[in-house]
């Protein structure tokens, strides 16, 4: 709020559950919940998308693509959940308007947002995000705090409303035996190495394999509705609905761009750690230099996407 007017009408005392409303104010001692609600929005990812837009220009000089899809909203599951993210899929994404990729899971989506709408209800769900050509050796084995899936993992849950990630098929590989979890390497004279599968996400020890880096991330509903759960006025102490404020219904679709952007942004910087440089023609003749060497010794290629 403007400073130096007064908030009269315009303050917030019934906490939303499920927000950072009552948690932030006790935290930074505010009075009028607004303070926190209006910082704590999503809209604060704006900076990160932008920001995260630049970084793809950087990665697409390396030939490195991201792409997102939506794989589930409310009860509905896409039957494209865990397929592989390629630019027909991707093209497939942005033409929906819940960015998912079956055209059957996009039209039942968008009918339980509806009917959500008209209950007063909100709405979360999941999508996937991937980048494709990323090089073996981004991130590290020797750190925590310098693993790529760590990395990521930080950058995803930093969305506002995500409550769990997964790298690959994390949660699926936790109850299966290793002979069917660890994605086996092969070897051809016209491939080189590669796999077939990709369940670690193209992450192991910690480090980028040379396959897809991919993550999944799961988003709560909305915690504004439109019939809002019972809450405490701040100044009475009285149980009351809590206070309602703009909102959409659902916001997995825009989720599913700012994880492309935070995706982005920590690959570029990983990129950047490991080839070093201090202008995009040093960069480039490192990377070529950094790519011989994969291609001669790891006999790595890129993908086609």
């Amino acid at each position: 709020m403007d400073p130096f007017t007064t908030a009269e009408g315009k303050e917030v005392k019934r906490p939303r559950p499920g927000h950072a409303d009552l948690a932030g104010a006790m935290k930074y001692h505010h009075q009028d919940l607004r303070n926190v609600l209006e910082r704590s929005s999503a809209r604060e990812t704006a900076a990160r998308v932008a920001a995260g837009a630049i970084c793809s220009k950087l990665l697409a000089l390396f030939d490195i693509k991201i792409y997102s899809q939506v794989v589930g909203i409310g009860g509905v599951v896409s039957p494209s959940r865990g397929c592989p993210l390629t630019g027909e899929l991707s093209a497939r994404a942005e033409a929906s308007p819940v960015r998912c990729p079956d055209e059957e899971s996009s039209r039942r989506m968008v009918a339980a947002i509806d009917r959500a709408r008209a209950e007063g209800e909100s709405l979360g769900g999941s999508f996937e995000v991937a980048a494709v050509n990323v090089p073996p050796g981004l991130g590290s084995h020797v750190q925590s705090d310098r693993r790529l899936d760590s990395r990521l993992a930080s950058a995803l849950m930093g969305i506002p409303a995500i409550k769990a990630v997964e790298i690959g098929e994390g949660v699926l590989a936790s109850r299966q035996g290793g002979s069917s979890v660890h994605d086996q390497i092969y070897f051809s004279e016209s491939d080189g190495l590669y796999r077939r599968e990709n369940k670690a996400g193209g992450i192991e020890g910690g480090i980028s394999n040379g396959e897809p880096v991919w993550a999944r991330a799961y988003m709560k509903p909305i915690p504004t509705l439109y019939r809002p759960l019972t809450s405490v006025n701040i100044d009475t102490w009285q149980e009351e609905r809590a206070d309602i404020e703009r909102s959409d219904i659902c916001a997995v679709p825009a989720a599913a761009v700012a994880g492309e952007a935070v995706m982005s942004l920590v690959l570029a910087d990983e990129l950047l750690i490991k080839l070093g440089g201090d202008s995009i023609d040093e960069i480039t003749a490192n990377y070529r230099n950094y790519e011989g060497y994969l291609e001669k010794v790891w006999r790595w290629k890129k993908t086609s996407y």
